[in-house]
């Protein structure tokens, strides 16, 4: 009776620490298989830039126009006959044909890691981030910027995110330098596709 009795009190004991035991994750924590973590302003993220783009557009026309005129004169009047003959006709016609084609084509292809900064912290956990980087290698300036929101639970555990997951993306690339120069049209072209 005392044995049967020790164990009901153990086993009291056991379920009442069960029910007061507490879960190490609830519904508001991130999950322990995910590498989000918390961030605050000033961190620093690494964005991959991985951008490529594509753009085709075609136009064509094509008219074809043609008219044709026939007029048959017959007269009965023999006097006419040796002058303008027995049965006359006059034929006319008029043709006009138009074809023109045009298209565009444009592709661009980036690759690039900028080191972002964490400027603002939202509600929901999303960051909004900013990076700059400036690279010159012989007098050429190659200046990159991005900046958009990223989740946090999109960052790796290697602390980068792909430019394809940030949200609002602004990606800029501007190059300075004498092949810029060379690129460019000089200011007489530029004047004068102005004016026509």
């Amino acid at each position: 009776m005392k044995r049967s009795w020790m164990i009901a009190l153990i086993l009291i004991m056991l379920t009442a620490q069960v029910a007061l035991a507490d879960s190490l994750w609830n519904k508001t924590s991130s999950s322990p298989y995910s590498p989000a973590k918390s961030y605050k302003v000033g961190d620093m993220i690494t964005v991959m830039i991985l951008e490529t783009s594509s753009a085709q557009n075609k136009a064509g026309t094509k008219t074809d126009i043609k008219d044709d005129l026939g007029v048959k004169f017959n007269h009965t009047i023999d006097r006419l006959t040796p002058l303008i003959g027995q049965s006359n006709s006059l034929t006319g016609g008029f043709s006009n044909k138009y074809q023109g084609g045009g298209g565009t084509e444009r592709s661009s292809n980036v690759t690039a890691k900028v080191s972002a900064i964490v400027t603002e912290v939202m509600d929901n956990g999303n960051m909004r981030v900013e990076g700059k980087r400036k690279v010159t290698v012989n007098d050429e300036n190659q200046d990159i910027t991005i900046s958009g929101i990223v989740r946090s639970k999109d960052v790796t555990a290697q602390n980068t995110i792909y430019s394809y997951q940030v949200a609002e993306a602004e990606v800029s690339i501007k190059g300075t330098g004498a092949v810029q120069e060379a690129e460019s049209p000089g200011w007489i072209t530029r004047f004068l596709n102005w004016i026509f």
